[in-house]
């Protein structure tokens, strides 16, 4: 499957394979376009149907790391820059623990996401002392990156006023495009996010230590399915209230079925007969709430019934209504009657004079023969017309709307819904009393609106009385029905929704379980290539090691996800990993996992930045993961931190081509240097050598450190030749280790052990070194292994150049 095919058109081609009905697939693309259309699908109601696509992985240039300067921050004070080749290759920085090399580490990371995943999910305290305490300002950290085919470097600098906290740093952000507020506006925020092309220490941990949701994130993340997991929260969220609802329904059904059985009403136990059954038929329970109560001669029940039924505007509508007649009255008497109808006529004349003239042209008037009709006369005069038109209709609309509201008023008036009668006991005397007063209603706008307000709050303050105490007569009179059948018939109309709700809550659960298995089947197609790779960089890390990982899949959704990594102890099946892993072993797998994911192919980020790699790996998964760097370093750009020197020494002696070695140390007050390193053989000899061809010292003195140094540079010319043709024939690291420390205890046995790959050989050295390399060689031999004696005394760079001749002769 093509990991860049275009998610909605894949989904689309799905659909159709699976021959999905037609009201499931809409729903399907009516939850990948968003909630809008998803609640119009369910609805019944149009969608657009645009689903929102996966934000593409565009095209970009390959970006490449140039160099990262550090001042003032964490262990380095004055400014350093390490400076990387912005292409394929390996990168180490060496240096031990306190050096400053992890600050450069962190600078990456913090530069480009304004966060440290060393700093991720801890307290206050450890956001403390990011400051240099010995040069702390200027506090600043710059990373330059290169794109391929760009000659314009795009950089990226954070820096920190004096006193100013960690998140208050100054960003700047500036490409050959010009400045940017930050990487977003480039489009590598979200890249940086998916891809994240570094890991620290304490993020590698976290890699395997973290919450099974976590890791699966982080792997979902990278797989372009982000549409279908949004498509799928969105069903999950449509289908509760709905499901919701419907057991809410359900639920009262049987709660109002043993309501009904209760009370003594024929019409409420046919009702509960009804309700009992799970599809109760809603046009009886219709009918039989629709049945009138049973005929009494009780006048006062009777009346009652009439005031409970009673229906009156409240006091607001009556307010505003009188507000209105109001501003209407108003209105209309700022447009004169009187001179409305002038109007009217005074419009005709001007209408058929104009007609006239347009008729017959220029000429006298034909009304007063004194006038004339002409060019400017029609101006003029169409002008007159429109004015008095518009005066004309502002005056019948005014008036419209007058009678209208007046209308409007009487109608309440005279319809007043107040039953007539009396009963004894029923206080109806004042609603009567007020109901008349109100009907004796002024005919004027004004003189209507002030009887309303005046009026009006009496009859609704005597309404509430009556029918207060005819609610309370109706209550003790009744036998449960009426308060029963208000919640019947508000069940009655919810339960008329059911086959709505029902169907599109099958709708839903079918769209859910289409697309969740289709994800889940898309998924692990795409995680396939990562999974793939992971094994691969388990083979070259495992080395010794007994576990087995198999393919990594991705399971389940929401809460319940998780990332399975089958794992065989000893060709048996263990089942999950971590349960048997050491901590080397789980470092391991963290690399395993992340560097797949940062070497995506998709990512636009062509180096990774790995700090600490090495913690708790045994010697032979030192040497795997050396093969794991060097073969990524043929593509990509690795650069490494490590305080263990066991990273650098792998790679030279097992051949891996040519790595960078950069040397970190760190002087009084901060002061950091940055060196080019080299093999141990190379460094004991050039240190050798400088401290030979320093003449203020007397030979004496020099003589024994130059040989101590010398001797140093064989024995490590030596470990490299053992260590290479044992890992070649597959002997385990253990023993090599331990036959190297054994043969340790002389020069002579250490160079039997590289020359015969047998310590006790020792007597044949010298022989086989007179015969195969001359007299240089043994010389350098002897005085490695005795002490500076004779001529060497005398000439100290030369010991330097034999040992040299001596060292390469056993490499």
């Amino acid at each position: 499957m093509n990991r860049t095919e275009p998610l909605v058109e894949l989904i689309f081609d799905r659909l159709a394979a699976d021959r999905v009905p037609d009201d499931t697939a809409e729903v399907v693309f009516a939850a990948l376009s968003g909630e809008a259309d998803l609640a119009a699908a369910l609805a019944g109601e149009p969608t657009t149907l645009a689903p929102q696509r996966t934000a593409a992985d565009e095209a970009r240039e390959a970006i490449w790391l140039s160099s990262v300067t550090v001042a003032g921050f964490r262990g380095v004070g004055p400014e350093r820059s390490l400076a990387i080749e912005p292409g394929p290759g390996l990168t180490v920085v060496v240096g031990r623990n306190g050096s400053g090399k992890s600050s450069f580490a962190e600078a990456v990371e913090l530069a480009l996401t304004g966060d440290s995943a060393r700093w991720a999910d801890r307290n206050s305290v450890w956001r403390t002392g990011w400051r240099n305490l010995h040069a702390g300002d200027p506090c600043r950290i710059a990373v330059e990156l290169r794109g391929d085919g760009v000659a314009t470097p795009t950089r990226v600098v954070r820096s920190w006023p004096a006193g100013a906290e960690l998140g208050e740093a100054e960003v700047s952000v500036t490409s050959a495009h010009g400045q940017h507020k930050d990487l977003a506006e480039l489009g590598l925020a979200r890249p940086l996010e998916l891809y994240r092309p570094f890991l620290t220490a304490a993020e590698l941990g976290r890699l395997t230590a973290g919450t099974q949701s976590q890791l699966f994130d982080a792997i979902s993340a990278i797989l372009g399915l982000e549409a279908i997991t949004d498509a799928d929260r969105r069903l999950m969220a449509a289908a509760r209230p709905v499901d919701a609802a419907i057991k809410e329904i359900r639920a009262q059904r049987s709660a109002l079925a043993d309501r009904f059985s209760g009370i003594d009403d024929d019409r409420a136990r046919r009702a509960a007969d009804l309700l009992n059954n799970k599809r109760p038929d809603l046009a009886a329970l219709a009918a039989i709430l629709d049945e009138p109560d049973g005929p009494t001669a009780d006048e006062a029940v009777l009346l009652c019934r009439r005031l409970v039924a009673m229906q009156l505007l409240d006091a607001d509508e009556v307010t505003s209504l009188a507000g209105q007649l109001r501003e209407a009255g108003a209105e209309a008497r700022r447009h004169d009657g009187g001179r409305s109808r002038a109007s009217l006529r005074s419009a005709e004349l001007l209408r058929l004079a104009i007609e006239h003239h347009d008729d017959r042209g220029d000429g006298p008037c034909p009304v007063c023969a004194a006038g004339r009709l002409d060019g400017d006369w029609r101006a003029s005069a169409a002008a007159s017309l429109a004015e008095l038109r518009d005066r004309t209709l502002a005056a019948q609309a005014a008036a419209a709307r007058l009678t209208a509201l007046l209308q409007r008023a009487h109608y309440l008036i005279d319809d007043l819904d107040v039953p007539d009668g009396t009963a004894a006991g029923v206080p109806v005397d004042g609603l009567h009393a007020a109901a008349a007063a109100l009907r004796l209603a002024p005919g004027g706008p004004e003189e209507l609106a002030d009887h309303l307000t005046a009026r009006y709050p009496a009859v609704l303050a005597a309404a509430q009385v009556a029918q207060a105490y005819a609610k309370d007569l109706l209550r003790e009179r009744d036998t449960g029905w009426q308060a029963a059948a208000d919640q019947l018939r508000a069940w009655v109309a919810a339960a008329g929704t059911l086959p709505e709700r029902e169907r599109a809550l099958g709708r839903v659960k079918a769209a859910r379980a289409w697309l969740r298995a289709t994800g889940a089947e898309l998924r692990n197609q795409r995680v396939a290539p990562f999974a793939e790779h992971s094994q691969r960089i388990w083979a070259q890390l495992r080395q010794e090691s007994n576990v087995e990982l198999g393919a990594m899949t991705l399971e389940g959704t929401n809460t319940r996800r998780r990332v399975v990594i089958p794992v065989s102890v000893d060709g048996a099946d263990n089942g999950t990993a971590l349960g048997v892993m050491s901590q080397g072993e789980m470092h391991a797998l963290g690399l395993a996992t992340f560097l797949p994911r940062g070497c995506a192919p998709e990512s636009p980020f062509r180096f990774i930045v790995v700090d600490d790699p090495v913690q708790s790996m045994d010697p032979a998964k030192v040497d795997g993961l050396a093969r794991v760097l060097a073969e990524l370093a043929e593509r990509r750009q690795v650069v490494v931190f490590t305080h263990d020197t066991r990273l650098p020494d792998a790679l030279g002696r097992l051949d891996l081509g040519a790595a960078r070695i950069v040397e970190v140390t760190r002087a009084e007050r901060s002061m950091v240097t940055l060196r080019p390193g080299s093999d141990p053989v190379t460094r004991y000899l050039d240190d050798a050598y400088a401290l030979a061809r320093n003449e203020e010292i007397a030979a004496e003195v020099r003589g024994p450190v130059v040989a101590e140094l010398c001797r140093s540079a064989i024995e490590a010319a030596c470990h490299r030749m053992v260590w290479r043709r044992r890992v070649a024939r597959g002997v385990p690291h253990d023993d090599i280790e331990a036959a190297v420390v054994a043969a340790s205890r002389r020069l002579t046995t250490t160079v039997a052990l590289a020359l015969f790959d047998d310590a006790d050989r020792g007597g044949d050295v010298l022989g086989y070194l007179i015969r195969r390399h001359g007299r240089r060689a043994v010389g350098a031999y002897q005085a490695c292994r005795e002490g500076v004696h004779g001529a060497y005394l005398a000439d100290l760079p030369g010991l330097v150049a034999d040992a040299r001749h001596l060292a390469e002769a056993l490499s």
